[in-house]
Formats: structure tokens, sequence, C-alpha cells
């Protein structure tokens, strides 16, 4: 397949970076200010390679602007396509696996039945939240440390996983 695609995938990394920020910052009760400028950075940043990323799919399959002052500088920043070689197409595994995937779970669900398990999934993950942080001391203390820690351990972890699919497209994961 065409090879711009993963750079969709790394491009997106700091959105998904900046969401788990946000949810830090209200796990600790919006007590780290720090975590608001730090996820203002990672979706300028992820609003910026997801485009750049876009561009050069785009570009990849053809694209053109109708203008010659945008196609200039297109094909500066991006170098001139007509040259790259014809690419073949090999099977590659699919891009959800493991227990990201639960299409094939939900298949045979009704309408009904799947918005009934959304919501008592919902309202127990949301139940579980907010009255199980009550067990732990962490939310009320709010250290910057842990709070970054908290957004970077998973971030590392979902980009070494999107490194191990690009090396190898049938690792599935760990779970």
């Amino acid at each position: 397949g065409n090879q711009k695609w993963k750079g969709l995938t790394w491009g997106l990394l700091p959105l998904h970076s900046s969401g788990i920020t946000a949810c830090t910052y209200h796990l600790f009760y919006n007590c780290i200010p720090v975590l608001v400028p730090l996820q203002a950075f990672l979706t300028v940043v992820g609003n910026t390679t997801a485009a750049y990323a876009a561009l050069r799919i785009a570009l990849s399959n053809g694209w053109s602007a109708d203008s010659e002052i945008v196609n200039a500088f297109l094909k500066q920043i991006a170098g001139d396509t007509a040259d790259i070689p014809e690419q073949t197409v090999k099977e590659e595994s699919a891009s959800l696996v493991g227990f990201e995937d639960l299409g094939d779970a939900l298949a045979n669900d009704t309408d009904y039945s799947f918005l009934i398990k959304l919501f008592v999934g919902c309202a127990i993950a949301s139940y579980t939240i907010k009255y199980g942080e009550l067990l732990f001391n962490f939310p009320f203390d709010a250290n910057a440390y842990l709070g970054i820690s908290v957004v970077a351990i998973p971030s590392a972890l979902n980009a070494f996983k999107w490194y191990k699919r690009s090396q190898d497209p049938t690792f599935e994961g760990w779970f």
C-alpha cells in the first residue's frame, strides 16, 4: 500500500497525547497548571503533523491544487511527485487488533442491544472513575511529576506499539 499512510499514524500521536493530557488535568482536579500549556502545545503540533501527513497522502495520490502559486509551494516542500515509482500493494494485517477491535464482538448486536451495552458500560465506567478515585490519594495531591508521567507513559507505549507494527505488520500488541 501507500507508505504515506504510516505518516498519518505518527502525525496523530501528539493529538492522542493531547487528549490524555486533558483527562489527566481533570483527574487531578485542575490543580496541575503546567498541563494546560502542554495540552495546547501537543494540540498545535498534532494538528500541524496531521495536516502535513494528509498533504503527503494527497500528493502521493496525484492531487494538485488549481493555483500555480500553490502548486509551486507544494512542489517545493514535498518534492516533485511525478518521479515517485508506482508502489506494489502487499497484504497487511488489520490495523485494529486485540482489545482495540470490538467490531467482531459487537457485529451481531441489534441497534438497541448495542445502545444498552453502551449506556451500561458508560454508566459503570463513570461510577467507577467518580467514586473509585476516592480510594486513592494521588488525585488530591496534585503532583506535577505524577501528572506528567500519566501523560508520558501511555504516550510512549502507544508510540512504541505503532513503531513495532511498522516494523512487523503481524505484531498484535501485548493484550
